[in-house]
Parts: structure tokens; sequence; C-alpha cells
């Protein structure tokens, strides 16, 4: 099995009760300490059953797999809840999913082409907030092929499959990014539309174009944006698709694919067992591929957010 290592300080009761309190005091609570203490034991024991979840995940069944890994992504959410919020679970609504799956169609149905819609309420919403200062819309509904396409992982499967590159490498430095015009090629847009859709996401930039790149400053609110860039490997990315323009940070994309998955696990078990078996699309290898990335990415990802350190370039 994979271990976890970051996890290993946690499993002691005393440094997470002063891990807690550090957080608390952060915040400015003036009962940090009293407040660490209440939340030391449900801090460890979410972390412990999340760890025991996806370590599960790794030995078992391919069939199993995604409810595994989905459980332990929801046990981790909620410790990394409990360092910003106290008080969690305040109410019994941020303890719902916060994402419903659509009716499925007995015929023709395409996992990728399937999507979930937010909710007004539930944990996907209030972990955005929380966790990553991004508001969701409830009502709003995510193609889960897009979402897909979010994860640097997937890229090179993707552009087999589909002879179209999900992702670009885009070149970052503290004072500017620089974009391949291949990029705005794919999307179809002059640089204002460009710096329009950025602006539109939050990250207020100009550009010009210096030789074969579009040149865009300054770069200070685009290095510390939740969810663009894309980052793997020390480099950074921008989608190709418009549609995967998505405020999804890429944990959150993670809980919406092993959500809808799970869900097709514990209630569509004939689709389910015929994809497994028949190789009938691309659904399958795009399946297989993320739930081998997830298996390692969660912990990485929770590491994160639980001992963040700044990307540097």
């Amino acid at each position: 099995m994979t271990s976890h290592p970051f996890l290993l300080p946690f499993q002691s009761i005393d440094y997470v009760k002063q891990y807690l309190a550090a957080k608390y005091e952060a915040q400015k609570l003036s009962n940090a300490r009293t407040l660490a203490y209440k939340n030391g034991y449900p801090f460890l024991y979410y972390l412990e059953m999340g760890k025991q979840y996806v370590s599960q995940s790794e030995v078992a069944p391919l069939s199993t797999q995604p409810v595994l890994l989905f459980y332990g992504c929801v046990q981790w959410m909620k410790a990394c809840l409990l360092t910003v919020d106290p008080e969690y679970p305040g109410t019994t609504q941020v303890l719902a999913h916060g994402v419903t799956a659509r009716k499925r169609k007995k015929q023709d149905y395409s996992f990728l082409e399937d999507e979930v819609k937010v909710q007004k309420e539930g944990l996907f919403p209030y972990f955005s907030e929380q966790m990553f200062h991004v508001k969701q819309l409830t009502g709003e509904k995510y193609k889960l092929n897009y979402v897909f396409r979010r994860i640097p992982e997937m890229a090179s499967l993707f552009e087999k499959l589909y002879d179209h590159k999900p992702i670009t490498k885009i070149s970052v430095s503290d004072q500017n990014v620089a974009l391949p015009p291949l990029l705005l090629k794919n999307l179809e847009m002059e640089l204002p539309r460009f710096l329009s859709l950025l602006k539109a996401e939050g990250i207020h930039m100009k550009g010009e174009k210096q030789g074969n790149s579009f040149v865009l400053t300054p770069a200070g609110d685009f290095n510390v944006h939740p969810y663009l860039p894309i980052r793997h490997n020390e480099s950074l990315y921008l989608p190709n698709d418009r549609a995967a323009f998505l405020p999804l940070p890429e944990l959150l994309s993670h809980y919406l694919i092993l959500y809808s998955l799970s869900m097709i696990c514990r209630y569509e078990t004939e689709w389910w067992c015929e994809l497994l078996h028949s190789f009938s699309s691309n659904d399958f290898p795009c399946i297989e591929h993320f739930l081998t990335i997830s298996k390692y990415k969660l912990p990485q990802l929770i590491e994160d957010l639980l001992t963040p350190q700044r990307f540097t370039h």
C-alpha cells in the first residue's frame, strides 16, 4: 500500500492539538486552545478513516474502488474543514454531498457526457468557499468530460483518445505570464477576449504580443489563483477548451468524478458491470486511469491544504 507520510504527525493527539491551536490562533479566536482540545480527536479520526478508505482502494477490485476513494476523500475534506471552521459541522445541511447526479439514461449512456449539478447546501459548495474562497453557483452543471480535462495527469490519455490536447503549458515568472500563440488559437480567441475571460475569473491583467508569445502582466494574482492555472510537476498549464475554464480547484474535480462514479457503483450496477467487462467506449480507459491517479493524488492534494507551501518558479 502507498504510505501517506504527511499523516504521521497527525497520529499524535498532542501534535494535533498544537496544530489546531495554531490554526485557530491565526484566526484570532480567543478560545483557540479550548477549541483545539474539543476538535483534536474528531480531526484525528477523520484523517485516520480517510487513510483507511484510500488504503483499501489500493488493494480492492476496480469495481469497488470509486466508493472507497470517494468516502476517503470526504473524510479528509472534513478534517480540512475543522482547521478553518472549529464549529464544523454547524448544521446538518453541510453534511450532504452538495451535488446531485441526473437520472441515468438506460441506453447509449456515456459517463464522460454525464454531468453533476451543484446544490445550494452541502459539503461541495461549503468546502469550496471555506477552503478555496470560491463560491459555487447553485444549479451550476459540470459536464464530466471537462472536469476530467482539468486533471493534468489525464492529458496524455485524452490526447491519444481524442487527438486533442486538453491543456497547454505556459511560462510564469514573478513579473509576467507568457502564452504560446497555440493556446489562443485552440481557444479561438484574440488577446482582448482572452483577457476578458481571465477578468471574469477574477484575474486582472494587461497583455501584448512579444515575438512569438503573448505576454501578460502583472502575474501576482495569477500565481495564487485557486484554480487557474493548473499545476503539475512544477509546471503551469491552461485548458485548451473554453468549457474547461471551470471554478474547480483540482481536489474538487476529483470529488465530482468520484461522487459520480460512486453513485453508479451503488445504483447503476448493470451499466457499471457492463463497462468493466465490455470495453465498449472511451469511458473505461478514462475511468481506470483516473482511479489510478486519484489513489496517489488525493493524499497530495490534502497535504497541500493541511501543510501549504507556496508554489515557486
